[in-house]
């Protein structure tokens, strides 16, 4: 079941979402909150890069009305990866070997 809370919050945008298609749009909104945090405390060049695409792509596409559920699925999966990949490149870098 998803968060009560994220899906009022898109249905606050976009009323006629459901099924899937609010899936998608709660897990973009997820992944923009999890990214803003990470560019907020992470010193990494890379980290903060990989962050502030997934923030943008996720900003781009979680209210934009008329998208279709392939679109957001795609979108939803490319911002996952981005943040996974600045979690990632936050735990390599190091005050020793930055990255």
């Amino acid at each position: 079941m998803s968060d009560p809370t994220l899906a009022f919050h898109v249905k606050q945008y976009v009323p006629q979402a459901e099924g899937d298609e609010l899936a998608h749009r709660i897990t973009l909104l997820k992944a923009r909150d999890h990214a803003a945090a990470l560019r907020g405390r992470t010193d990494g060049w890379l980290a903060t890069e990989c962050a502030c695409h997934a923030h943008d792509i996720a900003g781009r596409f979680v209210f934009r009305l008329g998208e279709s559920v392939p679109r957001l699925e795609m979108a939803a999966n490319l911002c996952r990866y981005l943040v996974r990949a600045a979690l990632t490149a936050d735990s390599l870098n190091s005050e020793d070997d930055p990255l």
